[in-house]
Order: C-alpha cells, then structure tokens, then sequence
C-alpha cells in the first residue's frame, strides 16, 4: 500500500503544477489589476508604477508565476497585496471554518442520501419509492444557492428560528456556533443528499438482482442477513464513489453557501480576493482547495480497495 501512496502522489505533481498555471493565467487575463482596487478613487502615474513595481506587476509574467512557484514550494505563499495579512495566516483562519462547513454537510448528506436510497430500494415500485425518488430528482436539479435563500425566508425571516448569517467560532460559543453553521450545512448536505439517494437505490437494486442474491436466499438465509451482510456492501462500492465525486463539487459549493450566508471561510475570502485581483491570496486558496480535493479522491481509491476485496493495491 505504501508504493501504492507513493505512485499516486508522484502522479498528483504534474497535476498540480498545471492547475496552478491556468489559474496564474486565469488571473492575468482579467481586466484589472490590485493597484485599481487599492487606488480605486484614482491615483498619480508614480504611485500606480510604485504600486505595480513593489508587487512585481510590472514583470513578464513568466517570471511572475516562476516567483510565485519557487516560494510555494517552499511554503511561503506570499502576502496579501491588498491588506497585507500572510496568506499562510489567513489560510489557517479561514480553512477551519469551511472545514467544519463540509464536515457537517457531509454527515447530512450521507445519514440522508442513503438511508432514503436504502429505503427506495425496500420499497421498489411502491408510492414511498415514487415520491422519494421525485424529491431527490428535485433536489439534484436546485440549485443550492436557491435552496439557500428559500431556508432563509422560511427559517431565518418567517419562522425566526436561526439566524440568516453571520458565524460564531465554535471555541467563542458552542452553541451559537451550531445555530450560525445548521441551515448552510443543511442546504449543502441536501444537494449533495439527492444525488446520493439515488447512486444508493440503484446501487442497491443491480445489487439485489444479482446471482449471488438469489442463491442466498434459495438456501433460507434471513432477508435482513442477505440485504445487510451480502447486498449492502457491495452496493456501497458505486457509492462510496459517488460521495467522493460529490464532495469534490461540494467543496466548489462551499464556496456559494458561504457568500449566501456571509461566513467567514475560504469560499468568501477567495471571491473578496477576486474582486480584489489579489492574485497571492487566490492562487494560495485555490491550492489549498485543489491539494484537499486531491487528497479527498487518493481516501476514496484506498476505501474502495479496502470494501471491495477484488481490488489490490498492486493492480493500480
């Protein structure tokens, strides 16, 4: 397993490095610069220069993503151009935030999807499986940033039982922290929920009508034993599969709930820092996302060849 590890990481390199380059790119090519932003209500010619020549602007821009990349990879992400914070410092601040964003939204999300997937496959064909499967069709179609605003109105304004925004650290207060982090878990954890509800019916069906079901029930084993023992793991292989894949865009989502509901996390810092063309903070965010999506799909590949024993480590 470990030169299983080993391989996988060695192949993430170049991955990296290419992301980094189209977003260094991506950044260069929009209009604009962080001298606009910092000089918004104008400036003399001397101090744009100044400005441009203290952030190195003013340099082809291979040499600047070559700066950026030399110290990257020795752990020096740069410093804001626009308020002047590490950005190592606000990377520490606001990761935790949006850590504990996806970690919520994930237990809703897989203590939802499956359990009304599970339940769609036991009642196959039934109403329960109808109307179940029509919310969950709904629910991969709505967008989460619509579904935000509807629990705003509805929770936050009409019912008044959670705030509609803001963030309480959890070390501040426990409890305020919950109440500030339940309806953006919630609306991230539903639109990944649908999507798995469904991957877990069907997952679940191709699992029961295979020969080995049959079999098992031909000799007289329980319906529970067959359906929990045999069906349900061999169902979770697809999806495990598909919570990872959800996951990677649920990072992306993080980003939107955070900016609906004004939290503090690195999907809001990263939007601030685009409109700000504060290249150091974007790119050294969006490599923290893209190195944690990585690592997302490297866990999922080891889970899958621990759940399913035709899988080795060697074969990959």
């Amino acid at each position: 397993m470990g030169s299983y590890i080993i391989r996988k990481i060695i192949g993430i390199i170049p991955l990296l490095l290419i992301v980094s380059i189209i977003m260094f790119l991506f950044m260069n090519l929009l209009p604009g610069n962080v001298v606009d932003s910092i000089l918004s209500e104008g400036g003399t010619v001397e101090q744009q220069q100044k400005l441009m020549e203290r952030y190195g602007l003013d340099l082809p821009i291979y040499v600047q993503y070559w700066t950026w990349l030399t110290n990257f990879v020795r752990g020096d992400m740069g410093v804001s151009h626009f308020s002047g914070q590490e950005v190592s410092e606000r990377l520490a601040e606001r990761f935790p935030v949006t850590l504990e964003l996806i970690l919520i939204s994930i237990i809703i999300a897989i203590l939802v999807g499956v359990t009304v997937g599970l339940i769609c496959a036991v009642k196959r064909n039934k109403p329960t499986d109808y109307v179940l499967s029509t919310i969950s069709m709904v629910g991969v179609a709505m967008p989460a940033f619509w579904l935000g605003m509807l629990l705003i109105m509805l929770v936050s304004v009409k019912l008044q039982w959670l705030p509609a925004s803001g963030f309480v650290k959890f070390s501040v207060d426990p409890i305020e922290n919950l109440k500030t982090m339940i309806l953006p878990s919630v609306t991230l954890g539903l639109s990944l929920a649908a999507p798995i509800a469904r991957q877990t019916r069907s997952a679940m069906l191709d699992a029961l009508s295979q020969d080995y079901i049959i079999t098992a029930y031909s000799k007289g084993l329980k319906n529970k034993l067959v359906f929990w023992k045999h069906a349900l793991r061999n169902a979770l292989i697809p999806v495990v599969t598909s919570i990872t894949n959800q996951i990677n865009g649920l990072i992306g989502g993080a980003f939107v709930v955070e900016t609906v509901f004004l939290i503090p996390g690195m999907g809001k810092s990263n939007v601030d820092a685009i409109n700000q063309r504060d290249n150091p903070v974007v790119m050294g965010l969006s490599m923290a996302v893209v190195i944690t999506v990585v690592i997302v799909n490297l866990v999922a590949d080891i889970l899958n060849a621990y759940i399913d024993p035709r899988i080795t480590f060697s074969e990959k």
